[in-house]
Parts: C-alpha cells; structure tokens; sequence
C-alpha cells in the first residue's frame, strides 16, 4: 500500500480528463475565437434568442449562462465585462458595480487554467478575470442541482425543482417567495457561501425578469440557465422597448 501522496498505478482522472480544465478543449490554444460572437453578448446585442442557442451549441449550459458576459469574445471575462453586460440588461451603476464585487471575487479564481506549475497554479489573478471554459468549478452548494459538475444541464432536477416548489396552479413558473423556499430546504449545513450565491442569482433573475404577476415563467427561467435570454433583454434595454430589469412587461 502506498500512503502519503505517494504515485499510483494509474493517474487520476481529474489530471488527464480535460473535462476538468476545459480551456484548450472548448476554445484551443491561445488566440483562437470562441463560437459566439459580439452580437451574441452585451457588446452587440442581436436580441435573437436562437441564434444564441445556435452559436453556443457545443458548450456546456453553464458556458452559455456566462458567455453572454465576454463582450470581446476571448474567452474570459473581465470585471469590466460583468459591470457593462449588467449595465446593458438595466441594472443601474450601483447594482452593476456591486455585481462585480459578488461576482469576480469568489468565481475567479476556481476558474484559472492550470499551467502545470505547481507553485503558479496556486495564485490569484490579480485582474480578477473568470475563464468562460472552467466555469463549471465554480458551481456551489446550497443551488438548485440543475447543473451538474461539469456543468451540464440536469432537465429531471430542473423539473423538480417546480414539481417541488412553485405555488403557481399548473406548477410552469416560481415566485420569488417559491425560489426563497427552496432555499430553505436545499440549503447544506453551515453553508454560508453557498447560501448567500443562491439568494443573488435568484434575487437577480427576479429583478431581471421582474414578471407583472410575481411568477417567473419556466421558459424564462431556462433562459437564464443557458443564457439565451440575456441578449433578448439587453436588446430591448438598448432599443428602449423595455424588458430589462425592474421594467415590468405587459400582460398578454
């Protein structure tokens, strides 16, 4: 038996499986371009919903959550990024600026790419930015489940998640008192990381959608998930037809 660190008989698969770090396998070496494009992001807002879905194909659900966010489209996102694309979906200087600090400061890191050296590996980035290619390590406790970690789409926890807690009478969308419930039974002990992440995204996609009878529809909520409605409601916050966040829609 070998103890204290000493070398196996096979490697692990977490330094051989690129799955693990999927900069090189999602976007290739450095200086390549990624699959979507400026009007797929906050930079050029195209507002089409299934172009996005079209050009982010080959990504994992959580790539196309945070694509939308690379506005140069380099594969990372800067801070800037994250304070423009919020800015874009009409959440006000203050709100954006605190996003950045919420966002960047815990999630960057877990998404460096490893280098292989072993003493580099283990320092920040001074610039903060977050690698759109590893952002599945970046998934916490305490969430929904609806991804998992590699981050891929989980369509039967996503469904249970209404199945579970929508008040709504068809069980097709959550309040915000529903999301916050569910928080309450998912929520892992002496979690409070985990905690707080899941009451900014779920606070922020209700503030986002801001639905005129308090119910976050499905086909929304699965918008957020795989980012596609990101560009819809950027474009009409750029366009001035509304739908941003804190702009409540029509009925009908």
């Amino acid at each position: 038996m070998r103890l204290n660190g000493a070398a196996g008989d096979v490697p692990r698969k977490v330094d051989v499986d690129p799955y693990f770090d999927n900069t090189k396998l999602i976007f290739g070496e450095a200086g390549s371009k990624v699959p979507y494009t400026p009007q797929n992001t906050w930079a050029a807002p195209n507002g089409d919903r299934q172009d996005y879905l079209e050009k982010t194909k080959g990504m994992t659900a959580m790539q196309r959550h945070v694509a939308f966010f690379d506005g140069d489209c380099d594969g990372v996102i800067w801070p800037t990024d994250t304070f423009f694309a919020f800015l874009s979906l009409g959440f006000g200087f203050i709100l954006s600026a605190m996003a950045v600090i919420i966002i960047h400061g815990p999630f960057s890191y877990p998404t460096l790419p490893r280098k292989g050296n072993k003493l580099l590996d283990w320092l920040p980035d001074p610039f903060m930015r977050i690698y759109v290619a590893n952002i599945h390590r970046c998934k916490h406790g305490s969430d929904s489940q609806s991804y998992d970690r590699r981050g891929n789409f989980r369509p039967s926890q996503f469904e249970s998640i209404l199945d579970d807690y929508s008040t709504r009478y068809n069980t097709d969308a959550l309040s915000f008192s529903d999301a916050m419930a569910m928080l309450r039974e998912r929520r892992d002990l002496m979690d409070l990381f985990g905690c707080f992440a899941f009451m900014f995204e779920w606070g922020s996609s209700y503030m986002l959608l801001w639905p005129a009878d308090g119910y976050m529809r499905k086909d929304d909520i699965l918008g957020i998930f795989d980012g596609s409605i990101f560009v819809v409601l950027a474009h009409r916050h750029k366009t001035g037809r509304g739908g941003g966040a804190f702009q409540p829609k029509k009925a009908g």
